[in-house]
């Protein structure tokens, strides 16, 4: 889906921003595009997991699309990353920190510590945190979790009431999602801000792109007046209360799966085996490699752009072919069951 590449080199964009200091004039904001991804899968998860109602088909097709690639940039980076470590390869690997980060890592828990001994530390560095992409993984499998809980819980409502429960979900997740907000503006705990964002704005985004698939008939019946109403929310959101707490993911998720669904632009590339999440994945710890190598000090920064790009999408379509493809297509696949 060439929406999803999209939604990628804005992410990619804005790290590469925010960690070398350079200025891109075109910039979106990381948290509302990651976001997006989530209203995508919103919108697609409910009608997979609906075609094969099996908890077990479902988390284990989940479980081999999303966890071989992100375990390969975890465990590689960990382990490549010792060639670039301050610290000889002895004390790197017999450091506690070298075991703190596979663990915390692997178990998903990457803000618990989310750096490696002597590796992206010094001046020219933002932050020293190997792969700061890594963050939504435990968000997303909330995310997909809460699907056959919902889908069971609605299946045999009435469409109105089903969508209500859906509509519920949402304001939950945005009411939650300001007070934690609110909590930590108050206390200065950065931890209520971490579950905020690594588990309210995606949940909310999420349940956008479901409640859009559960109404697409209107949806697609009304789609340019849709249009019509995001732009007009955008173009005076800076006047409109609380916009980012509310109004912003209901109309980035619109505007996102409107691109996404209305049209065939992008057929080439839906055609084809997505890199897109591999991209996602591993652009991160390349932007670090390039700063510690001191391109962006030395390049133009379209010529730093087009060294990350180049460097991404190499890594991104290798870990697909040789380790994304070969998991994340069953051998069998359940029969359908009655609904």
């Amino acid at each position: 889906m060439v929406v999803r590449y999209y939604l990628s080199f804005c992410v990619l964009l804005a790290h590469l921003s925010v960690l070398t200091g350079l200025d891109y004039p075109w910039i979106q904001r990381g948290t509302v595009d990651v976001g997006c991804f989530f209203s995508i899968s919103g919108f697609l998860m409910f009608p997979s997991f609906q075609k094969h109602p099996t908890l077990g088909y479902y988390l284990s097709r989940r479980a081999r699309r999303i966890l071989p690639p992100y375990i390969f940039i975890v465990i590689f980076s960990a382990l490549g990353l010792a060639f670039v470590s301050t610290l000889p390869l002895y004390e790197y690997f017999s450091d506690a920190g070298f075991w703190k980060y596979l663990i915390a890592n692997l178990s998903f828990m990457n803000f618990l510590h989310p750096d490696l001994p002597g590796v992206f530390s010094g001046e020219a560095f933002h932050t020293s945190a190997v792969n700061g992409s890594l963050w939504t993984m435990k968000g997303e499998w909330v995310c997909y979790l809460s699907v056959p809980l919902v889908f069971h819980l609605i299946k045999n409502m009435k469409k109105s009431y089903g969508g209500l429960i859906l509509i519920f979900i949402a304001v939950a997740a945005i009411t939650t999602r300001a007070i934690l907000l609110s909590f930590a503006d108050t206390t200065g705990n950065e931890l209520y801000n971490i579950i905020a964002r690594q588990f309210g704005t995606l949940l909310v985004f999420f349940y956008i792109g479901a409640i859009i698939n559960y109404h697409f008939d209107l949806f697609k019946k009304y789609h340019w007046y849709v249009l019509i109403l995001d732009i007009v929310i955008i173009i005076f959101s800076r006047h409109i209360p609380f916009y980012d707490y509310v109004l912003q993911p209901i109309v980035a998720g619109s505007l996102v799966i409107w691109f996404s669904m209305i049209g065939s632009w992008g057929k080439w590339l839906s055609s084809h085996d997505s890199i897109s999440y591999d991209i996602y994945l591993f652009h991160f710890p390349i932007i670090q490699l390039v700063i510690l190598l001191g391109i962006p000090a030395i390049l133009h920064p379209a010529a730093t752009l087009a060294i990350v790009l180049l460097a991404t999408t190499v890594l991104a379509y290798s870990s697909w072919n040789l380790i994304g493809k070969k998991f994340s297509r069953p051998k069998t696949r359940p029969s359908r069951q009655a609904i």
